[in-house]
This record gives C-alpha cells, structure tokens and sequence, in this order.
C-alpha cells in the first residue's frame, strides 16, 4: 500500500481546524512542505505541547509527507519567543538535510496558511486559490503527527485540545474522538461559574457550543470555558440583525477594517469597508465586491483591533458567505496577485500581547496548564461528517462489537470525504446517517 492510501485508509484530516481530507491534500507534486506549529489562536497549547513532547512524531511524519509529494525541501515554522522548543526541534532535525526551521515573530494571524506561505517563502498565493498554486502544501503538526501513526497502523482516534478559562485544572487533552464537550471539561476538573459558556476553537475563530453533549472532533482544537457575561461572550453571541443596526449607525468608512486585513495586505481584493458600505448605505457597488467577502479568512482582526467602532466586518462578510452557499452560488474570483502591498503587510504585523489585551482573556493566559492529560470515556458518539467533503457511511450496525481503531464509516464512492474509526472498544448501540453511538 503507498503512502496516501495508507494515509486515506486511517482518517488522517487537517488538525488544525478545517479537516480537508489529507491524502487529497498530498496527491500533488510540490516543492516545500510547511509543518505549522506556530499555534496562532491565544490560550491553544496543543501544538507547543506535541512539538515540545513529541516532536520526533511530527519530524518523522513531515518526512513521509515530502516523500509523498516529491517535495525537495521540508520547513518547520515556529514563534522565535518559544526557545525552548525552538532548541528541542532543532536536536531532532540536526542530521536532516532537508529540513530546516522558520522563526516567527510572535504576531496574529501567523498560523494563517496564506500569510505563512509568505512569511516562511516570500511566496504570495493568489486570491481564491490554494498553497499547492505557489508549490507549497501546509500541514499542521498534529496532522503530521497522525500521518506517522497512520505509518504505523494506528487510525486517528484521539485529539488534542486544550480546556482552559474557568476550569479547576486548565489541561492539554488527550480527547477520544466522539466524547462529549462536558465529559471533558469534567476531566479538567469542572468549571468555577455558574452559568458557563464554551467556546470551540481558539478566541478569536471559535464559535459558542450551548450543547455540552456536542462530541467531540478531528477538528476541534480548543474548549474556553468562560461566564456568560464576559466580553468575548456578548461579541460572539451577537445575532446578525443587530450587527447591521450597529453599523449603520457607527460605520464611519474609516478603511482601517481594510487597512489591517491579512487578506488585502496580501494583495487580495478584499475591501471590508466597502463591503460594510453596501450593507450599511445599499449604495450601488459592483457585485464583485460583495462576492469577494469568499476571500475573507474570518480571522476576526477587523472587529476585534481595527473597528474604532466596536463593529463586525468579519460577522457581515461570514453571513454574505453562507448566504452566497446556501443560494447555491460560487463565484468565479479572478487570478489575482498584486503584492503591491504586501510591505504593508510585514509592517503591520498585530502582536498577540495586544490581541489577548482586546479579548480580555489575559487572565487565564497566565494559568498554569497541565499537558497531557488522559481520557477513559465509556461512552462516546462519533459524528460521520468531521471533514471538508461528503458525510461517510455507516459500516456497523447496532450491536456490533468493535475494537478501537475498528472502521466504522467509509468515504461515498467517488466523493471527497474521510474514513471514521471508533475510538473506544464496545458495543455499538447507535446508527444512523449522521453518527455512532459507542459504549464501552
């Protein structure tokens, strides 16, 4: 079996938050391979921890990505401020000829796959199109990670996340994919409020999750445990109706959402403010305008350190894109690559020391987190569709008794998808078209 098949056979997606299909990922041919372990979200551990514990792991696994794809060299990307994994990855590469690292400054949105290409190349990919295009391909170290245990026979059972905010023990996870979201804050020792709020992801892209049964992912990458009147809380939890009546009575077209845009900073024709403009004036703009909110990454700097307002570009191009997908319209976004003012971009880098001050999170920045911490779950619900593609089908039936690691949802011929695996031993009490029900 060659490489991507293996990789394919052990449900190996992104980790780092938008699960595209990895052997898709690989089936190209390209030159440099980038292992992204610069952690861009505040308050998100996982990736310093498995560089730091780990880090052979992900060595071991970025190689077999540039034998996959004939790249000629392989490039590890890291903020320069962690010395100490800095020094811990440099021992485990120092006989690798083709390896080398890339120190970055401590600044948000370095993990953004765009603007590291760049900052780790100087390569800038065109708007609307992929690293692949530059004869790049970014992967996260916890997907290099799993592409080593895939190596080895081990399909992607587990994640790793960090629990941290109003928790007693703010934790590095060892999640078994499909537990429940209370099962591990309950791990970390429970919350310290009444009446708490969890974010998925990280502070800045993550989303509010009421449901605390919701399970667990390949995809999630953090749990903020936070009370229900904190400032990020209120930002995120805003509905969209009122978002315009707030910016048609503050938006003063002051450009500076545009001006701090990753996105535009890259030469990318996206022009926030005057997508605001259109939806605060209804002025006639030209519709390629609006249709190039696609562009936007939603890296939230906009309403977070931009807006003098307190306004949400990023909520009002978020809505233009899912109203543009569920009207079944995909807009063909002109090739574009002007880096006329990609200088810009390196002088307006927003350190992440500031970002945390805006969020209000400084606070639990500053706790003491414990790594590596174990789950035992005796129950667990995986979902058939934790990946970019199609949901997979169901191979058990209720009843079943499966092995952990056991396959237990295949990819739809033909289609873009990912294979599941049951992530405890058991019985399986549940199928349907969109999950398994495990108990141990």
């Amino acid at each position: 079996m060659d490489l991507i098949e293996t990789i394919k056979q052990m449900g190996v997606v992104g980790a780092g938050g938008a699960g595209f299909p990895t052997h898709v990922k690989l089936g190209n041919q390209v030159e440099i391979v980038i292992a992204n372990g610069t952690e861009c979200e505040p308050l998100l551990f996982n990736d310093k921890y498995i560089l730091s514990e780990h880090g052979n792991d992900v060595i071991q696994g970025l190689k077999v990505v540039l034998q996959a794809t004939s790249a000629k060299k392989g490039i590890i990307a890291l903020k320069k401020k962690q010395t100490q994994i800095v020094e811990r990855v440099k021992s485990f590469i120092a006989d690798q000829e083709n390896i080398s690292l890339a120190l970055l400054d401590d600044f948000y949105p370095a993990g953004d796959e765009q603007i590291l290409v760049y900052m780790v190349t100087g390569r800038v990919i065109p708007q609307g199109q992929l690293p692949i295009t530059v004869g790049c391909v970014v992967s996260n170290v916890e997907t290099l990670r799993n592409i080593h245990f895939a190596m080895m026979g081990k399909p992607v059972t587990r994640r790793t996340l960090t629990c941290i905010g109003e928790v007693r023990d703010p934790s590095v996870v060892i999640a078994h994919i499909g537990m429940s979201i209370d099962d591990v804050i309950s791990q970390c020792g429970g919350v310290l409020v009444e009446n708490p709020v969890v974010i998925v992801g990280g502070p800045m892209m993550g989303y509010i999750e009421k449901d605390l049964n919701t399970p667990i992912t390949k995809t999630m990458t953090g749990l903020i445990v936070l009370p229900e009147d904190h400032f990020l809380v209120r930002k995120k939890s805003m509905p969209m109706s009122w978002v315009v009546k707030q910016s048609k009575a503050a938006c003063c077209q002051c450009t500076y959402c545009t001006e701090l845009c990753p996105r535009y900073l890259l030469g990318h024709e996206l022009y926030p403010h005057k997508i605001m403009r259109n939806i605060n004036l209804g002025l006639d703009i030209p519709p390629e305008v609006i249709e190039n909110a696609l562009l936007c990454s939603e890296c939230g700097l906009c309403e977070v350190f931009a807006c003098p307002m307190d306004l949400s570009p990023r909520m009002v191009n978020h809505f233009i894109k899912v109203s543009l997908s569920e009207a079944n319209y995909h807009p063909q976004l002109t090739l574009k690559k002007n880096q006329s003012r990609v200088s810009d971009l390196v002088n307006r880098k927003i350190p992440v020391s500031r970002v945390k001050e805006r969020l209000r999170i400084r606070q639990y920045d500053r706790l003491e987190i414990k790594t590596g911490l174990e789950t035992n779950p005796k129950r667990v619900e995986i979902p058939l569709k934790q990946h970019i593609g199609d949901v997979s089908i169901p191979v058990v039936q209720e009843g079943d008794l499966v092995e952990e690691g056991a396959l237990i949802g295949e990819i739809p011929s033909g289609s873009l998808g990912a294979r599941v695996h049951a992530s405890i031993s058991g019985r399986v009490t549940l199928v349907n078209n969109e999950r398994v029900i495990i108990k141990g």
